[in-house]
């Protein structure tokens, strides 16, 4: 399975995490809170299964860090039961 992936990027006036098909861009006016945003919705998305990588940019579009999220691994009767 491909891996999910989220950027923090800088747009005028603050902060953006972008995310994979289907998700609205947020906007945030700090880019700590868009790193802490982005690692959240990372963490949630690995209790669907997969893999989830955060990639971080500075102000110059420029990488800065990636942070990746392993999927959480289930118990098959955590997947009877979904």
């Amino acid at each position: 399975m491909k891996a999910v992936e989220f950027r923090v990027l800088p747009v005028d006036g603050g902060w953006m995490v972008e995310g994979p098909d289907g998700l609205a861009p947020l906007v945030v006016r700090s880019g700590g809170r868009a790193e802490a945003k982005a690692e959240a919705l990372a963490k949630a998305m690995t209790a669907t299964g997969v893999d989830v990588r955060v990639a971080v940019f500075d102000q110059a579009r420029q990488p800065v860090g990636t942070k990746w999220f392993w999927a959480q691994e289930r118990t098959s009767r955590e997947l009877a039961a979904a």
